[in-house]
């Protein structure tokens, strides 16, 4: 089912020539497959607000309002920081038509991943009661989607992997970017420390850049520095 499932969402995205895929910013004529989406995506009108956030051959990554969404940030005018969106995918048709489908929102269907230690469970349930997307990438493989979401901390955004096939949302931790690299290891600029002098004495906060794999092992890191 799941083999099912990631194949029907594959011919979703699917943008091929040849079998291959276009560099992301090109615009040349492509071929879009055209099978229906399933359910878990489902196809909705453009969305309020919509604001860009990735774009590759006839694919692109928007955040925008739900009316849900709308009615929520009107009501919380007092507490803008608490504002919510959603993340939707636009797929260009073979006659030059758009369609729009709803792939994350506040109370979503998806699942968990299996893994997770207690933090990052905790902030995907802050990801799940007050969605907020701030950047978002397809993966090369077009098999997941990188997310940077708002927890409505104050103090960090959390990165984050969608699995299209699973549809499993999981956090990977703090930081400001997942950037996919050449070697296949994941970006993540910002990633936020506190430091401490050799008694042990608090120094503050410091960030830091690290490189992960796609399941969340670090690879390498930068020096945490204070700003």
């Amino acid at each position: 089912m799941k083999t099912m499932i990631s194949m029907i969402f594959m011919s979703v995205l699917a943008v091929v020539a040849g079998c291959k895929y276009e560099r992301r910013g090109e615009s040349a004529a492509v071929m879009v497959v055209e099978k229906p989406a399933p359910a878990i995506m489902p196809r909705v009108a453009a969305p309020a607000n919509a604001e860009l956030l990735d774009e590759t051959g006839a694919l692109a990554l928007f955040a925008g309002e739900t009316s849900e969404d709308s009615a929520f940030n009107k009501k919380d005018q007092d507490e803008p920081s608490y504002s919510r969106n959603s993340l939707y995918l636009r797929r260009r048709m073979a006659d030059g038509t758009y369609e729009w489908r709803l792939v994350m929102t506040s109370d979503g269907s998806w699942k968990d991943a299996d893994g997770m230690d207690g933090w990052c469970k905790d902030r995907a349930d802050d990801a799940r009661k007050i969605f907020r997307v701030l950047r978002a990438r397809l993966s090369t493989d077009r098999r997941a989607i990188w997310l940077v979401c708002d927890p409505h901390t104050f103090t960090y955004s959390i990165v984050c992997r969608f699995d299209i096939g699973e549809n499993t949302l999981r956090v990977l931790g703090d930081g400001d970017t997942a950037d996919e690299q050449p070697d296949g290891t994941i970006l993540i600029k910002g990633r936020k420390t506190y430091l401490q002098d050799e008694k042990g004495e608090p120094l503050g906060a410091a960030w830091y850049d690290v490189w992960i794999t796609p399941d969340g092992k670090v690879v390498r890191k930068t020096k945490p520095v204070q700003l």
